[in-house]
Formats: structure tokens, C-alpha cells, sequence
């Protein structure tokens, strides 16, 4: 049984058919299958099998894919060992975010730990939810910031973050001047940017879009949650965004928050997880004390 073969057949069971798993190994598909099939006859039946165009694992499949990732996690974390020994580092933290969650609560974080750590590399990539998936199954990553739900069963969940939404404007804009109370109804004579995070944020912003088409000119306008931070800084509208996400702006006094006494209770979940068959080195465990130091208050 040898590593390559192990690697193959880990590859396939990710992308589900020999072509693709050969892609990302940078094989020919006859490659792959023949190291498949060798370690098919070493283990003494059938890993996969067929259901149309896609392979499906056999029970003996599904007995030795977990030890399978286990044996490439262990070869990652050590090859990562060595490298921090030659290099003469004390270790490296790689984690992965989405730009809401970057900007939210790794920049504070990572600022608290260089500050105890300095001597630790890190690695912080922005990426989307897909991609930083990946990356931790690949061992690109270790750690991945992502939005709720985590379907996937090979990743570990750490601990969640509940981070509530807010609407928001530019200091200067009428509503922000205005001392009654507000209601919804009061947004829909200016723009309201439409943003997304997760279903049920979409669907009460998509309603609200919907309903401040008078406000903006008849269209609705669907954007990054970046640039509708900055459009709205620019006094161009209103928004609503994850509380964490536009402190900084709130505290500098460039935006608000409006407080709209009719708007439905709605919390962003950030969720930090790793693989769920790979132990955290002491770095990352440090990372992690750090991270929920700092966010305690609203881990749940």
C-alpha cells in the first residue's frame, strides 16, 4: 500500500469520478484508477461503485476513507513540523475567511495574538465559503471562519458566533437625523441595497428591496456586502449588515445604526471549524483560546 495510492483514492471519493481527481493530482484519469485499483486489491474488494455518471463508495469505501484522510492529515501536520523546524519558526497559523468575517473579527483577533505570539507565522486567506472548504480538506488551511450552516460531515465545528443585524446609514442621512421612532415602512422612500448572507437574511432583504424600488428609482440594486458598506458610507442609502461588520464605521461616526422598531430579529452565524480527524497543533489551540477571548461575548 503506498501514499500515492492512499491519495488517489481519497481524491476520487472527494470529486466522485477518476477524470477530476486527476485533474487536481495533475494525472491522467488511467493513473488514478489504476492506483484505485491496486489499493483495491490490497484492501481485498471494491472501493466504489458506480450510480451513473458518479462513483459512490462501498461499504468497504466508507470503513477506510476516514482512516484514509487521518494517514494524509497526519503526513500534513508533520511535513508542516519539519518545515517549522528548518525554518527556524516557532510554528504558523493558516486560516481562511470570507471578507465580512476578515474585517469582523480576525483583524482584532489576529492583532491580540501577534501581540502575545510574535514570533508565529500566519497565513490568512479570503476566500469564499466553497473554496475554504476545500482548502481545509486539501490541508491548505487549518482553521476556516464560515457562514451556518456546516453540512459537511468532515468538517468539525470549534465554537459559533451569533453577530446581530443591524440596519445602517451614513451619519448624514435623513433618517439618521430623524428622533421618532422608525419603521420600515420608512425606508422604502430611499435605497435600500440588497445584500446576502444566509436564507433568512435574503429573504427579509429581498422583501425590502422589493418594497424600496420607489425609493431607488425602481430598481433594486443587489450588491456585495463590501460595496454596500461603502456606497452606504457614502451617504448613497441604507443596508443592513452584521453589527461586528460596520463597528468600526459606527464608532468613527460615519454610519449608524437606525433602529427600526418593526424589523425582525435576524443574527449572522459565523462558524470557526477545522477537520474533524485532525487535532489542532499548539498554535492553532492558542489561536483559538485567543479568538474566543476576544469574542466571548457572543460565542454560544
Amino acid at each position: 500500500m503506498e501514499l500515492a495510492q492512499i491519495e488517489a483514492f481519497v481524491r476520487t471519493a472527494r470529486e466522485g469520478n477518476f477524470t477530476k481527481a486527476a485533474e487536481v493530482l495533475n494525472l491522467t484519469q488511467p493513473a488514478v484508477s489504476t492506483r484505485v485499483a491496486l489499493l483495491e486489491a490490497r484492501l481485498g474488494g471494491p472501493l466504489f461503485e458506480r450510480r451513473g455518471r458518479v462513483l459512490a463508495l462501498t461499504p468497504l469505501g466508507e470503513q477506510f476513507l476516514p482512516y484514509a484522510e487521518r494517514i494524509l492529515a497526519v503526513l500534513a501536520d508533520g511535513v508542516g513540523a519539519v518545515r517549522n523546524y528548518q525554518n527556524g519558526r516557532a510554528g504558523e497559523v493558516k486560516i481562511a475567511a470570507p471578507t465580512p468575517f476578515l474585517l469582523a473579527f480576525l483583524v482584532e483577533s489576529l492583532a491580540d495574538f501577534r501581540y502575545q505570539h510574535p514570533t508565529v507565522d500566519v497565513l490568512i486567506r479570503e476566500r469564499n465559503k466553497t473554496t475554504i472548504q476545500e482548502m481545509l480538506h486539501d490541508y491548505t488551511v487549518t482553521l476556516g471562519l464560515v457562514n451556518a450552516p456546516v453540512l459537511d460531515r468532515g468538517l468539525q465545528p470549534i465554537l459559533r458566533l451569533d453577530d446581530r443585524i443591524r440596519a445602517v446609514a451614513a451619519a448624514a442621512h435623513p433618517l439618521a437625523q430623524r428622533h421618532e421612532p422608525l419603521h420600515m415602512d420608512d425606508l422604502y422612500q430611499h435605497t435600500v441595497f440588497r445584500v446576502s448572507m444566509f436564507p433568512e437574511m435574503t429573504a427579509f432583504i429581498d422583501a425590502a428591496a422589493e418594497q424600496g424600488r420607489q425609493g431607488s428609482g425602481g430598481a433594486v440594486i443587489a450588491i456585495p456586502m463590501v460595496m454596500a458598506r461603502r456606497l452606504v458610507t457614502l451617504g448613497q442609502g441604507v443596508t443592513f449588515l452584521p453589527e461586528h461588520y460596520v463597528k468600526m464605521d459606527v464608532e468613527s461616526g460615519d454610519l449608524v445604526y437606525l433602529d427600526i422598531v418593526d424589523m425582525p430579529s435576524l443574527v449572522s452565524q459565523a462558524v470557526l471549524v477545522t477537520r474533524r480527524d485532525r487535532e489542532l497543533d499548539k498554535v492553532h489551540r492558542e489561536f483559538v483560546r485567543i479568538f474566543r477571548a476576544r469574542w466571548r461575548d457572543l460565542i454560544r
